[in-house]
């Protein structure tokens, strides 16, 4: 199938990333500093992963990963599914959140929710603008995606602060913090998580429990997210030859590069760039 690896439009901004795409390929464990959120619009039913928990994405529901929750998707076994895939800001999610009354920094309460038909009738109003470009104005996307995330926070958030009050502030060891500063300064050269747990004075075992208790992912996926982070903004910003972003990210060959692209996005790097349209400032990965 001609799409089955290419997005059909995907959009970013100040709020995150926007994307519509059709694909049937697996995509390897991430986590994101955003909110994930997927909505099944068509084709055949898929599965995406997290931890040990196996999560259906169908007609009927929803997956809503809270920020670095590590996930995975499985390849499709009976052809392609059609997508919208949002990465979503916190400061997005708390906006909406403050204006139905709510505080900020709530987070979902369960990655697999049942869809609602105000949920889904959103869903397919934004993916009908991006991908078929139903609309003029950047601001009137921007509403439309405003009302999806007012949709799925009244559906799936709001009915269970009360009972559970569920935020996403962590506690975050003073070597977990030195660790951060490093990796943000040597992302770039994928430093060995040998290295950056010796240097912090941990053993490596006792550094991978207390990152994913400060964090909730564990080393690698954070540094995969700070470099898909610079390599998204690159290629929705600049013209920067694709060779000179993969040897300044530090994949050495440009193949390097495709392929952990691919493995995170499900497209190569060239099509993410000519199918990408920003709409403000300075995406986000």
């Amino acid at each position: 199938m001609a799409h089955e690896q290419t997005p059909i439009w995907i959009v970013t901004g100040n709020f995150g990333r926007a994307t519509v795409n059709i694909t049937g390929r697996a995509l390897v464990e991430h986590a994101h500093q955003q909110f994930n959120m997927l909505f099944m619009l068509g084709g055949a039913d898929t599965k995406f992963r997290s931890g040990s928990e196996t999560l259906p994405l169908d007609e009927g529901s929803v997956l809503l990963f809270n920020p670095w929750v590590p996930h995975l998707k499985l390849a499709n076994e009976d052809g392609p599914t059609m997508i919208l895939s949002l990465i979503i800001e916190q400061a997005w999610i708390d906006r909406v959140l403050e204006a139905q009354g709510l505080r900020a920094g709530l987070v979902f309460p369960r990655a697999l929710e049942q869809m609602t038909e105000s949920v889904r009738v959103q869903a397919e109003r934004l993916a009908a603008s991006i991908s078929r470009d139903l609309v003029e104005k950047a601001d009137d996307r921007e509403a439309l995606l405003i009302d999806l995330i007012d949709a799925v926070t009244r559906a799936y958030i709001a009915p269970d602060v009360e009972r559970t009050g569920t935020t996403s502030i962590r506690p975050i060891d003073f070597r977990i913090r030195k660790a951060l500063r490093f990796i943000h300064d040597h992302a770039y050269e994928n430093p060995r998580i040998d290295e950056i747990a010796k240097m912090v004075g941990l053993s490596r075992s006792h550094f991978f429990e207390q990152f994913r208790r400060c964090i909730g992912a564990s080393p690698q996926h954070y540094i995969d997210h700070i470099r898909m982070r610079a390599a998204t903004r690159c290629l929705s910003t600049t013209d920067e030859p694709l060779v000179e972003l993969a040897d300044r990210l530090g994949f050495g060959a440009h193949s390097n590069f495709t392929r952990f692209f691919a493995q995170h996005m499900a497209v190569s790097p060239s099509e993410f760039r000519r199918q990408t349209h920003q709409v403000d400032g300075d995406p986000s990965a």
